[in-house]
């Protein structure tokens, strides 16, 4: 079975809330990084970048309260002393230099470097791509095994795979983004992850 056959069987197996959650997923996302922002002062493409910079081994909800703590200590002239977050101590620093820099979207893009978390943003943002992380690997190679046991994505596989979810997405008449979503939303259910 080909890489977009088997997207297109996880999508198939998404219930109807698993498809509007799915679909909306990166425009919630948008929205409740548009709420740091207008609280904090701050452009979105910033506080995107923060939640990127963030995102790490770190589960959505405590991503976005991470991300509102180092906004909000940035805007009232504190330190980064100050904050931490439940990802690696170097997207801290990250995410902090994103709070620093005065640049526009593709600067922040630079500053987050990684694949993943940079596709990440870009989806955020309402950019058509999509993030290939160990749950896209598993869903496109329909196998299913623990993040630490899923192999380095280099750059040829992570194009391959983002093209995969495109065509899938393309077929179903949807965005990459947007399968993406759906078909983690549903592999989650369908393999009982957290």
């Amino acid at each position: 079975m080909s890489f977009v056959a088997n997207i297109r069987a996880v999508y198939a197996m998404a219930n109807a809330d698993e498809v509007q959650h799915g679909m909306h997923w990166y425009e919630q996302a948008q929205a409740e990084c548009q709420l740091i922002a207008q609280d904090c002062g701050l452009p979105l493409h910033i506080v995107v970048g923060v939640v990127a910079a963030l995102s790490p081994t770190n589960l959505w909800g405590q991503n976005i309260k991470d991300a509102r703590q180092f906004c909000e200590t940035f805007t009232r002239g504190g330190y980064y002393e100050e904050v931490k977050a439940s990802t690696y101590r170097t997207m801290w620093e990250k995410a902090w230099r994103i709070l620093e820099s005065v640049g526009d979207a593709q600067r922040v893009a630079t500053i987050l470097n990684g694949p993943k978390i940079t596709d990440f943003y870009w989806c955020i943002l309402g950019y058509s791509t999509c993030v290939i992380d160990g749950h896209a690997w598993g869903i496109a190679h329909a196998d299913r095994r623990v993040m630490q046991d899923v192999p380095s994505i280099g750059k040829k596989a992570r194009l391959e795979l983002q093209d995969a979810y495109r065509v899938a997405a393309h077929a179903e008449g949807v965005e990459a983004y947007q399968m993406q979503a759906i078909t983690w939303v549903a592999w989650r259910r369908i393999h009982g992850v957290v």
